[in-house]
């Protein structure tokens, strides 16, 4: 079932375009104040990095991840996410964030200390899974920082949408809407790229020897001219070994079946490194992809999992319950790394491949898939940068116009059903991205390099500064109320004391009774 914006008016589906549930997933390395990273452990008044629902870390110890709970509003989630932030900034004691997703300077990679989730087995196989990760693919590369968005429609939405027919039941719509809009977001997600890509340089460090094909920096740093995502390119999440596995977006059970054989297919490579060095275990084991979460698309259809279950069980029992943007760069320029338009723009895109034609992607389209996010990455600014879509050659520019003027259609007639009588902030967003079609300098990723070279920063002086003014704006220029968060570290840490005073078997008995549950 195909469906349009006169269906949706229509059943009264549109009117559910408010409810919307959405919620942010954020990343920031902690540094000091000289611009080095922090080798200082998870501060204990943020709480338990094991148990605290809001504050959490991802790969280190200093890369912090501040999660909200799903809003329906946009705003009212990044104004959590603004709290979230000040209550950060004034528990870190003299350290800041580093506004940008390519990392601060760092020496070398034994300087980044992985994460630390205690003794209980369920904080041991997240440590472990670091390990591996560090392994795999090098500690520096797991530094990168970014935003997951996490996006889904009402019940309600859905209780329309069924009974317009064709579908037996819900479970079945939702998991074939999502991957309708997953596989559309595969084919035009460059356009996010274009438009917000925020990471077009590096510090030297993170290249370090390694060939790279990036030009220096006057003050000093690497950086390609026409990039908008180094972050999403050959330098950051970037997988050889999951370049190979090609999952299925077509159907669940192909995604299920695919994500299965990555998680119990052993690898060379990894083989080679083994699941034991000197007796210590540096990684769950040797397969392409460890667990579930070692799985790079910019696009992931979840289902929140209970402890101790695999997600891959509870997804392919129950469904789909919310697609995972995993491809926001952080807006440097922004105290909370994201604008309150960018998640506007992101929603109407993501209507707009709800409402476009979405046939299964063949081995084909997969390639041409890749090469289109490729350049894009790479070249996206060259007004001149060839795709393909829709099976033609064209500039990204011209695509780009197309599919805008389809989204000032949606956004002008769901975004009246979303916003009612006030500011319609779908079709503003868009006609920011128009406007931004005319001047590629207005692009994200061309405001930075434009700071970077107008003003002969180092990207070190480029983040530094930036930094330290969103620490000022936190510290000083705001007073916010910070009880609801101490309360929730403070829950956090007794709650990972309760985890570790259970009796519990062996780790590797856990492990094996864990991976048991896939096989």
């Amino acid at each position: 079932m195909q469906l349009t914006l006169e269906k949706l008016e229509q059943s009264g589906a549109l009117e559910e375009l408010r409810f919307i549930n959405r919620g942010i997933e954020k990343e920031s390395l902690r540094i000091l104040s000289s611009g080095e990273l922090s080798k200082k452990p998870h501060p204990k008044s943020l709480g338990s990095a094991l148990t605290n629902p809001y504050i959490t870390t991802d790969f280190s110890e200093a890369l912090l991840e501040l999660i909200t709970p799903t809003f329906n509003d946009a705003q009212s989630c990044l104004n959590f996410l603004n709290d979230l932030h000040a209550f950060v900034y004034n528990n870190i004691g003299d350290e800041i964030l580093w506004p940008c997703s390519m990392p601060c300077p760092v020496d070398a990679s034994e300087d980044i200390p992985i994460g630390n989730y205690g003794m209980s087995n369920s904080g041991m196989i997240k440590t472990i899974y670091r390990r591996g990760l560090s392994k795999r693919y090098g500690s520096m590369m797991q530094t990168i920082a970014g935003i997951h968005y996490n996006f889904s429609f009402s019940d309600k939405f859905f209780n329309i949408i069924l009974s317009l027919g064709k579908y037996d039941n819900e479970k079945e719509l939702k998991n074939e809407v999502y991957l309708h809009v997953a596989r559309n977001f595969k084919r035009f997600g460059w356009l996010y790229f274009f438009l917000y890509g925020a990471s077009p340089a590096v510090c030297d460090s993170f290249v370090g020897k390694a060939e790279h094909g990036l030009d220096s920096l006057p003050g000093g740093g690497l950086y390609k001219p026409t990039s908008t995502s180094l972050r999403m390119g050959d330098l950051g999440y970037i997988s050889k070994a999951q370049d190979e596995l090609n999952i299925s977006y077509n159907n669940l059970k192909d995604y299920c079946f695919d994500l299965e054989n990555a998680l119990t297919t052993p690898y060379k490579k990894y083989q080679e490194i083994g699941e034991f060095t000197n007796n210590d275990r540096v990684q769950l084991n040797t397969s392409v992809i460890q667990i579930e979460n070692e799985y790079y698309s910019t696009i992931r259809p979840k289902r929140v999992c209970p402890t101790g279950e695999r997600p891959i069980n509870v997804l392919r029992a129950k469904g789909i319950d919310y697609l995972e943007l995993r491809c926001i760069d952080l807006d440097p320029f922004n105290p909370v790394g994201i604008q309150r338009e960018q998640l506007d723009f992101m929603d109407t895109l993501l209507m707009y491949c709800l409402l476009n034609e979405s046939l299964p992607i063949e081995d084909k389209e997969v390639e041409v898939i890749k090469k289109n996010h490729e350049n894009i990455i790479n070249n996206g600014r060259d007004k001149n940068q060839p795709i393909v879509l829709h099976g033609r050659e064209d500039s990204a520019i011209n695509f780009a116009k197309e599919i805008l003027f389809d989204l000032k259609k949606i956004s002008t007639i769901a975004g009246e059903a979303v916003f009612k009588d006030t500011t319609n902030n779908w079709l503003a967003s868009t006609n920011l991205q128009i406007k931004k079609l005319e001047n590629l300098d207005e692009t994200l990723s061309s405001k930075i390099l434009k700071d970077l070279l107008k003003n002969n920063k180092s990207f070190k002086e480029f983040g530094l500064k930036l930094a330290t003014q969103h620490s000022h704006h936190f510290k000083v220029e705001h007073d916010y109320e910070n009880k609801f968060f101490k309360e929730a570290a403070k829950e956090s840490i007794t709650k990972q004391k309760i985890i570790e005073s259970r009796d519990e078997p062996d780790f590797e008995t856990f492990l094996k009774n864990y991976f048991s549950q896939t096989a």
